[in-house]
């Protein structure tokens, strides 16, 4: 057979496109189809393609119809209008492994068990109440942060890396009820949860090519993504499994009087749910890993480039302006010493500065993909039915129609508005939108504005010695959560007025 005649075959293979009318779409070639358009930032290679061809167009990605939506209108009739059309997800080949067959709240297919997973993940994971009780748990976390800072107080130190172990850090406490990272995996390699979810957030990162060519299951074998895949879930299977034997061990002396009573965790949680006789869907012991797991979310992208912004605008938005700004939020600080997480509401610009951040580099660029379940007309456009739909928040923060002045950094875009986090407003999508939206958000704002706010309070900040504003460097890595791609290094000093508290308050001498 030559190879022009098996090119044909295979091409003759792809999948049929009934729609009469699709959106716009560039040129294809043969097989890959617009493969070839993909850079290693697609979100930003997408916006582009929006300028030439309007926020809705058609790419064949491989065998996989695809629509990328680029524009607030478009992107409410998705998430709003037509939600339940788009609310299922493509069965992406990382997720399969790693979400323990796509059981998690965020790529589980539509239906009673992810109705049911969400219902959980709402009311019991991350409720208001619950994301309240944590508040102690946060605070006892930042705390160290800034003592490892102050014995740094004028060095260089890595904000990037102190962020990531911060996150970690707090999410294990939240979701096994200890610091996993540093208490049980110390001089373990094999059972190291640091190395084994860095090592999942890589692999459901970015685009794997077996998500393009899902006929095609030996390319998952041959680009030696399987392997990796297979390693990764038998790592994680044996970690949890180590947790939740733990956890059952110590719910079990607890009952019988012998041990003491303690807050519920996530894997807490997770089994007394799983005992309830009136679920829709039995929760197996794989469910429960999944959805456990799909806490850690890494938060490190916004903490670093948020310091990036303040050091490269230190003269516009520096902590003299935040002071003046906060409606007098700093002087009752400064009474006691200390920033309190009940104070966060007085924080006005602070959440503009976070929210003015995440419009320009939001932290999944181009959301977690939907799937269509039926037809659907977008527009006038014709969405066939099983089309996945990428909605490019990239895009959409920095739509001239949207925002005057897209591209100038400006929180005060932010002060006195309305916009807020809950995908309520779709010029602003940092979390989704739709019944998919992220379940999670709350706890999340929560543990940055804390850590934020008290570094900004007991710190001043500047650059090291050599390196200006200009060369403060802005650049993420894609993925499904993007992170920074150089570490952000900055010089701290213990403000004399604010210091940190050790042997008992210390605050500014004009303090009443």
């Amino acid at each position: 057979m030559s190879i022009a005649t098996l090119i044909y075959l295979l091409h003759r293979r792809k999948t049929s496109i009934p729609a009469t009318h699709l959106p716009p779409s560039p040129p294809k070639l043969p097989i890959i189809g617009h493969l070839h358009l993909l850079t290693n930032m697609p979100h930003r290679a997408f916006s582009r393609l929006a300028d030439q061809f309007g926020p809705i167009f058609y790419l064949q990605l491989g065998q996989v119809p695809t629509v990328v939506v680029s524009a607030a209108q478009p992107a409410e009739l998705v998430l709003k209008a037509h939600d339940h059309v788009f609310s299922n997800r493509p069965q992406l080949v990382a997720a399969q492994y790693l979400s323990f067959g796509c059981s998690d709240v965020t790529f589980s297919k539509y239906g009673p068990y992810w109705r049911q997973a969400r219902k959980i993940c709402v009311t019991e994971l991350l409720s208001p109440k619950r994301v309240n009780s944590f508040e102690v748990i946060r605070d006892e976390e930042v705390t160290p942060l800034l003592h490892v800072v102050s014995t740094r107080s004028g060095l260089e130190v890595d904000i990037s890396a102190l962020f990531f172990h911060l996150a970690n850090d707090m999410l294990c406490r939240v979701a096994f009820g200890k610091r996993f990272l540093q208490e049980q995996s110390r001089g373990n390699e094999e059972k190291d949860l640091n190395r084994i979810l860095s090592e999942t957030q890589a692999l459901l990162a970015g685009f794997c090519i077996g998500d393009f060519f899902p006929e095609w299951e030996w390319v998952n074998s041959v680009s030696g993504m399987r392997r990796r895949l297979m390693k990764n879930l038998k790592e994680l299977r044996e970690v949890c499994d180590d947790i939740i034997n733990e956890h059952m061990k110590t719910r079990k002396e607890s009952t019988s009087g012998d041990g003491d009573a303690r807050k519920e965790d996530f894997v807490d949680v997770l089994l007394r749910v799983q005992r309830q006789h009136d679920l829709e869907v039995p929760i197996t012991d794989d469910n429960l890993k999944a959805l456990v797991l799909v806490l850690f979310s890494s938060h490190t992208l916004l903490f670093s480039l948020l310091f990036s912004y303040f050091s490269k605008y230190n003269d516009r938005y520096s902590k003299n302006r935040l002071i003046t700004v906060q409606c007098g939020w700093w002087d009752m600080a400064e009474t006691k010493g200390e920033i309190e997480e009940t104070e966060l509401h007085h924080f006005r610009y602070l959440k503009a500065v976070i929210k003015e951040t995440m419009r320009l580099h939001p932290p999944v660029p181009l959301l977690v993909p939907r799937e269509s379940m039926q037809k659907c007309t977008l527009q006038g456009y014709d969405i066939p039915e099983r089309t996945r739909i990428l909605i490019n928040t990239y895009a959409i923060g920095r739509d001239p129609n949207s925002w005057p002045n897209p591209m100038v950094y400006d929180p005060e875009r932010f002060v006195e508005t309305e916009v807020d986090f809950r995908g309520q407003d779709f010029r602003f999508l940092p979390f989704g939108g739709g019944r998919r939206g992220c379940p999670g958000y709350a706890f999340g704002l929560a543990t940055i504005e804390l850590t934020l706010a008290r570094l900004l309070y007991h710190f001043d900040w500047k650059l090291p010695p050599g390196t200006g504003p200009d060369d403060v460097d802005l650049d993420e890595i894609f993925g499904l959560a993007t992170r920074k791609k150089t570490a952000l290094k900055l010089i701290p000093t213990e403000n004399r007025n604010y210091g940190l508290k050790k042997d008992g308050p210390r605050v500014s001498p004009n303090a009443t």
